[in-house]
């Protein structure tokens, strides 16, 4: 079965608002930046490019993800699970699909290898409250509706729950710890923030 992973990412501009009272603009667009090379760099070690899908609104980030030799996609709405519903078109009805968040800051190549060989048709990684999800892999591609947002954990196992699939969770530190809190900014890698 192949599989495609997809990157959807806010503009640069717009990613990380939460941390505005911490970070000035230009340092959040940094950020942003740095956060998605690192995401597309663990996910090319993985996937060959041409089955890594980027959808997004900003220019510039969607160059380099075409420089990558990755399908670059403009976005045509502004809203999470649209953009990841526009990305199932690469997808045939065997393809999986591993949606991933791009704040991952530790995100590492053993973390991907791990959602790919954990058993399910819809695998979900939890946040680390336990109600979001940070990746969802599905077998196949849109075997379940994209429920991104508040307590996705729950839709996204209700949904497949409610279409009697095998559903697999996976903790791993790499896929739970996403950035959005003024405090998170500790716990980074050094050299993310300068």
């Amino acid at each position: 079965m192949n599989v495609w992973a997809v990157l959807p990412v806010k503009p640069a501009a717009e990613g990380k608002s939460r941390l505005a009272g911490t970070l000035p603009l230009p340092q959040r667009v940094r950020l942003n930046r740095k956060l998605f090379r690192h995401t597309l760099a663990t996910v090319c070690s993985v996937f060959a490019p041409e089955h890594v899908i980027i959808v997004s609104r900003d220019p510039a980030l969607l160059g380099i993800a075409a420089a990558a030799g990755t399908h670059a996609l403009t976005e045509h709405g502004y809203e999470l699970n649209e953009a990841l519903t526009q990305a199932l078109r690469f997808a045939s009805p065997q393809d999986g699909l591993l949606a991933i968040s791009t704040d991952l800051p530790t995100l590492g190549e053993e973390d991907l290898r791990a959602m790919l060989a954990a058993p399910g048709q819809a695998v979900l990684a939890p946040d680390r409250a336990g109600r979001g999800t940070n990746a969802l892999l599905m077998r196949p591609a849109g075997c379940i509706p994209f429920s991104f947002g508040e307590d996705s954990l729950t839709r996204h196992r209700q949904a497949a729950e409610a279409r009697g699939l095998e559903i697999g969770i996976i903790s791993r530190p790499g896929l739970a710890f996403d950035l959005d809190l003024p405090e998170d900014l500790k716990r980074c890698p050094p050299g993310l923030l300068g």
